[in-house]
């Protein structure tokens, strides 16, 4: 480990409009749009096309939404060699690939794998498996010389990574992300020890009974959403944990590897309000006594978050569950509860279920899980696996949907890992179909992740821009998530981002639902004879 590292300026491309104009003819060939605003997002629109660059970063979120992530096309896709060079002609000739000195350390990687997954499968017939899309994906890497030994590092948090997204006959369908470039030579800076950094995780961890645990160095590029001065040295921890006897991979975390650089997000643990919980209890479940005879018109939509924070070593969460609270009751939503730590009890979503989870109309979890399920508080054994949901839908019947739940965000690592991305990921269908007892649809992950603050608020923020929730929901996992993890299947080295959903043949799929007040919504999924999941990787 090197005493000294450098730090960087960041350069930022153009943000302006422009720019944007430019970017609308040169992507999609628009001729006629309209411009509008989202801070800090500038947007061009024409029919289902969409470009949007943010003002703060220059990031890029382009897309012909009739066409990415839509599981109803069948598509003729590329090889990869032939993607790659559709991609290359695409990123010159609307220069999105910055330009480095030859002295510079900043270098790309490119990589033609991955794309967007379905699998589905229906009552009594074999399970079908297609590709959607392909990706073609530009990372950044740093290469530093000005150290003991010559090293070649990634970079991670979501803001060094270009995806160029290739649909039907060849043609470009998306592109999401940004490339941060150093703008000058850096300037060293005194680096923190190994042991250092350890000891500063061990006592992140400090609640945690961790099995093994091992880091790297890499630097920190910001979303695509973010704005960010500087690109400095992390490391990066990877961590599997014993929680109730079951081995549970841990959301990556990031330790600044010098002195400059953000500490970890400001976290509190959650005290125990168990006395508080009885009396809430009794007022939900009066609640939920009087939405059964009220209308859509006079009720307001309700949330709720559960998530395992300081207990489980994660400093994102809290601010992570707190977003998506904080968007949801902006836009005139009844929050129910935001349960972390030792409130976030599994009871919540199993026996008490009607009470707590099923009583809301969208739940967010962040925290820890496996391909099995996620990890939660006691009382109940403080895991809840998908064989505690049932074997198929509606059957016991009295789960998630039964009574209110439309809609469940898992941001964890997991659960749903499956063979189409990763050997070993088993069958997700057949492992998660005992959820939907008139739920709409649960989104999740396919691999391990890592820790951070802004998906709940992003996901809520592009549903509230229109956008269907899966779509908001890959969208804001592909800016905050890198590609890669560097773990073994089945939660790597790809991460993807995924939504499982049900429906019955001849009625409108789950799949396109969008936030209620902001698009339309399928009706309730009963008797469903068609279970589908869908991944992109991020």
């Amino acid at each position: 480990m090197p005493t000294r590292l450098p730090v960087f300026r960041v350069a930022m491309g153009r943000a302006d409009p422009e720019r944007l104009v430019d970017l609308g003819r040169g992507l999609f060939g628009l001729a006629d749009f309209k411009l509008d605003r989202r801070q800090p997002w500038s947007i061009l629109r024409s029919g289902s096309k969409v470009i949007e660059i943010c003002e703060d970063s220059a990031g890029l979120f382009a897309a012909d939404e009739a066409r990415l992530w839509n599981p109803g096309l069948t598509p003729e896709l590329p090889g990869e060699g032939e993607a790659r060079e559709i991609a290359e002609a695409f990123v010159g000739k609307n220069g999105l690939l910055p330009m480095a000195e030859k002295e510079s350390p900043f270098r790309f990687a490119v990589d033609s794998g991955g794309g967007t997954r379905l699998a589905i499968e229906e009552e009594g017939a074999k399970r079908l498996e297609r590709q959607l899309d392909m990706h073609v994906t530009y990372s950044t890497r740093l290469v530093i010389d000005d150290v003991d030994e010559r090293m070649e590092l990634p970079v991670v948090g979501g803001g060094g990574e270009l995806q160029v997204m290739i649909g039907d006959r060849g043609e470009v369908i998306g592109c999401c992300g940004v490339l941060r470039m150093p703008a000058d030579a850096g300037f060293m800076v005194d680096a923190i020890s190994q042991e250092e950094a350890d000891r500063r995780f061990e006592e992140l961890m400090g609640n945690v009974q961790l099995d093994v645990y091992r880091s790297s160095l890499a630097y920190y590029a910001a979303p695509a959403f973010a704005a960010q001065e500087f690109m400095y040295p992390v490391y990066v921890y990877s961590a599997t944990a014993v929680i109730d006897d079951v081995a549970v991979p841990l959301r990556m975390v990031t330790i600044p590897a010098t002195r400059f650089g953000p500490e970890l997000p400001k976290a509190t643990l959650q005290v125990p309000l168990r006395a508080a919980r009885s009396g809430l209890q009794e007022s939900l479940q009066a609640l939920s006594l009087k939405r059964s005879y009220a209308t859509l018109a006079i009720n307001p939509f309700e949330a709720g978050a559960s998530w395992i924070g300081l207990s489980g070593g994660l400093a994102g969460s809290q601010q992570n569950a707190q977003g998506f609270i904080d968007e949801l009751a902006a836009d005139g939503w009844d929050i129910n509860f935001n349960w972390g730590d030792g409130n976030a009890w599994e009871s919540d979503w199993r026996r008490n279920d009607d009470t707590w989870v099923d009583a809301a109309d969208f739940v967010f979890y962040t925290g820890h899980a496996n391909m099995n399920g996620w990890t939660l508080a006691s009382p109940d054994d403080t895991f809840l696996h998908f064989s505690e949901t049932g074997a198929v839908p509606q059957a016991p019947g009295d789960l998630w949907g039964q009574q209110d739940l439309e809609w469940a965000v898992i941001a964890a690592c997991g659960p749903l890992q499956d063979e189409i991305i990763g050997k070993g990921g088993g069958n997700v269908l057949t492992r998660w179909g005992g959820a939907f007892d008139g739920l709409h649809t649960l989104m999740g992950y396919g691999g391990i992740t890592f820790d951070n603050t802004q998906e709940g608020r992003r996901l809520i923020q592009y549903a509230k821009g229109g956008q269907t929730l899966i779509g908001a929901w890959f969208r804001a996992a592909t800016e905050i998530q890198p590609s890669t993890n560097g773990a073994a299947a089945p939660d790597g080295p790809d991460i993807w981002v995924g939504a499982m959903w049900v429906a019955r043949s001849g009625t409108t799929s789950p799949s396109g639902d969008h936030l209620w007040g902001h698009g339309s919504v399928a009706p309730d999924p009963t008797s469903p004879n068609i279970k589908a999941c869908m991944w992109t990787r991020t």
